[in-house]
């Protein structure tokens, strides 16, 4: 199985070869940003939505997985009466969102400047990702809970995780 990690590997790297043109390594290097924080995350829900049987396991191996993540943590974090892990959650689905459009700027928008300044932001927002992924965390020390890491959350608060309808409702409401 691929090792989603060698898409970050490949950014770091890309970035310091100076015989390559400084433009193409960066837009490069965003697209393999993202798709490292992007395939690392979905990892994570994937093995806890596997055997839901109302869950969204199906389409997380769809283009759809590219809007239906962000819009499982945002109803997720709706649903959590615990200030900080809400922030966390929200927090992750807004930085997916960002990170995608600026991939797609990337690959798609050949007329938008795209620099070494944008690369190195995108690059502080996956490692920042990184780290909301690793220590997000909810505690109750009145009953000696401590759950910390996102797929340690997702089993925690399993009983009201968003459902397939959820996530499908909330991406084709009308505005």
């Amino acid at each position: 199985m691929f090792n989603p990690n060698e898409f970050k590997e490949v950014a770091d790297n890309v970035l310091n070869f100076e015989s390559l043109p400084d433009e193409g390594k960066c837009r490069t290097a965003i697209g393999r940003y993202y798709y490292y924080i992007f395939l690392k995350i979905r990892e994570i829900v994937k093995e806890v939505e596997r055997d839901r049987e109302d869950g969204i396991y199906g389409l997380l191996n769809r283009g759809a997985a590219h809007r239906v993540l962000p819009i499982y943590f945002k109803i997720l974090a709706c649903r959590i009466n615990h200030r900080n892990l809400r922030m966390k959650l929200i927090k992750l689905s807004d930085e997916l969102n960002e990170l995608r459009d600026r991939r797609n700027e990337a690959d798609y928008q050949l007329d938008s400047m795209v620099d070494s300044l944008m690369a190195n932001d995108v690059k502080s927002r996956v490692e920042e990702l990184e780290q909301i992924v690793d220590t997000i965390s909810y505690e109750e020390p009145e009953n000696k809970i401590n759950i910390v890491g996102l797929k340690n959350i997702l089993v925690y608060f399993r009983d009201i995780l968003p459902t397939y309808n959820d996530v499908i409702n909330m991406m084709y409401r009308r505005r």
